[in-house]
């Protein structure tokens, strides 16, 4: 595993497990965030931005993580990671995060509801 794929493995464990710390810890402070538009609504830049996504998703979570299934580089440099959304442990929904890395933080990221074959065909993952 790259030190990227590392760092976006380590970005999925904190948001799993709530981390706000370790979440700033691993965030570009020019950081963009578009996150599944679950229990969020919008998009979030730099480190108030992850606050405000975080303190939003710890007010109304209904119990779920993301089961992590697989990370790679992408041809494009960026990293993809991909799973299956949870809900109280039961299986809900593909998940794919595709984040690019800069000065060995998460710069940006992106979530979707989508598997890998889907978001190959889609061209997203170039």
């Amino acid at each position: 595993m790259s030190a990227a794929e590392a760092l976006i493995r380590d970005w999925a464990d904190a948001i799993n497990a709530r981390d706000l710390e370790a979440l700033l810890e691993l965030a570009h402070p020019d950081i963009e965030l578009s996150p599944l538009q679950f229990g969020v609504s919008g998009d979030f830049v730099g480190p108030d931005g992850v606050r405000e996504w975080v303190e939003t998703f710890r007010k109304w979570d209904p119990g779920h993580q993301v089961r992590i299934e697989g990370v790679r580089t992408l041809p494009s440099g960026r990293v993809a990671l991909f799973g299956t959304v949870l809900i109280d442990g039961e299986p809900s929904s593909p998940y794919t995060l595709i984040a690019t890395v800069a000065d060995d933080r998460v710069r940006s990221m992106r979530s979707y509801p989508s598997d890998e074959d889907t978001l190959e065909k889609m061209g997203e993952l170039d």
